[in-house]
């Protein structure tokens, strides 16, 4: 098997850096590497915790009919190891947590990959607590075995206490794509900073990114990185509802 650019039990990895640098399409990346080099173990430990869940319950709980994979954004032409297509669950940071007395969250299958592009909007602004049930979520969530990427353009937009449960931080410096003699995109390269300490990613924030607590990363994707996911997902954001019209 190829090298897993992910913890197999369990991870937060949060991608930061401004528009440009790929740190949406190095999400995109990661999310392709999983399908292919963990997807389908993955899929075997989900279907594995819920046999053990159901043991002790009476009314059994459902499987998971492809690798559970939650994501924000639409990804395009992603394919299992086995080159089925594939296309990951909808979900919305508000729908993500431990439910409570007072808060209900969306029932994820156990050993899930979620990926949550434009996270700092995902979850309430970085002044405010986090709600119980989503504090709950993300200090608990290996017991889960959740894996968790999320990209921002700022690393200190991501709620404290989101970047507290985060095992990795990584900030794409440069991105290169490599074209061939008729212009095809085959290969895209990112060379990146890479955080493994909440308290080096604090100290590179409060510093304005003049602390040396990182260690310098590359990641390739071999293929057209542009037929994974929209470069312009979020432009229907800037348009008027409908039934409304631009204003003059």
């Amino acid at each position: 098997m190829p090298d897993l650019i992910l913890n197999p039990e369990s991870e937060v990895v949060i991608f930061f850096g401004p528009k440009g640098k790929g740190k949406s399409s190095l999400m995109g990346h990661f999310v392709d590497d999983y399908l292919y080099t963990q997807g389908d173990e993955r899929w075997e430990l989900s279907e594995q915790l819920i046999r053990e869940e159901n043991a002790e319950r009476i009314t059994p709980l459902s499987f998971p009919d492809r690798p559970p994979v939650y994501a924000n954004t639409k990804y395009k032409n992603l394919k299992t190891r086995t080159g089925k297509a594939f296309e990951p669950i909808p979900i919305k940071g508000k729908e993500i947590g431990v439910s409570n007395d007072k808060e209900t969250y969306k029932a994820l299958y156990p050993a899930p990959l979620i990926a949550l592009d434009e996270a700092h909007r995902e979850f309430c602004s970085k002044g405010d607590n986090l709600p119980d049930g989503q504090l709950e979520f993300f200090m608990e969530c290996r017991h889960h075995r959740v894996i968790m990427l999320l990209a921002a353009p700022r690393a200190v937009l991501i709620h404290k206490d989101i970047r507290a449960s985060g095992s990795r931080f990584i900030e794409p410096r440069k991105v290169i794509n490599f074209f061939d003699d008729f212009k095809r995109l085959y290969k895209t390269t990112w060379y990146c900073r890479e955080f493994t300490e909440t308290s080096a990613i604090e100290e590179y924030i409060s510093t304005n990114g003049k602390s040396d607590g990182y260690i310098e990363t590359t990641y390739t994707h071999n293929g057209n990185i542009r037929e994974l996911y929209d470069g312009y997902a979020f432009r229907k954001h800037f348009y008027p509802k409908d039934g409304k019209d631009f204003e003059k």
